[in-house]
């Protein structure tokens, strides 16, 4: 009996992560300068991956927030999108990251790289060195629109 307690105790615990996660949504906010399209949960500042325009400015900041590795703050980097058969690259820089104390990457790109990788299939992959992750484009296209009609209109 005990050993059951024990059992049910560690599959229960384990389980308690998966219930925690924050669901991740593409999101569009705006202001009266311009827009940022996110791809992370909601009222919080965990995000994968985002998108910042200016009204003003032709391109786009797109920002990975996964981490790398082997990258130093301010070396030159880049952040590949790839979804379906399209894929796209934005060169950029290492950036640091405060809140994880991670590497991250910024990017610049134009407004049609981003709106093509983003309506080119189910799953992004985004990739910066030493790091690779997979998110849904379920919702993408739509904020995508959002987003873009706020930059420039």
């Amino acid at each position: 009996m005990f050993r059951t307690l024990i059992a049910t105790g560690l599959i229960a615990a384990s389980c308690l992560p998966a219930l925690a996660q924050e669901k991740l949504i593409w999101n569009t906010t705006t202001t009266d300068a311009g827009a940022t399209l996110v791809f992370g949960a909601p009222e919080t500042d965990h995000a994968m991956l985002s998108f910042t325009c200016e009204k003003t400015n032709p391109l786009v900041l797109v920002s990975s927030l996964i981490g790398s590795k082997g990258l130093k703050v301010d070396e030159a980097a880049r952040v590949l999108l790839a979804a379906g058969k399209v894929k796209k690259e934005f060169p950029g820089k290492a950036v640091a990251n405060e809140e994880s104390g991670s590497v991250d990457v910024n990017g610049g790109g134009k407004f049609d790289d981003i709106k093509a990788v983003l309506a080119a299939g189910k799953l992004l992959t985004i990739e910066v060195k030493g790091a690779k992750q997979q998110v849904s484009l379920a919702g993408a296209p739509e904020a995508y629109a959002d987003f873009e009609r706020a930059c420039k209109g």
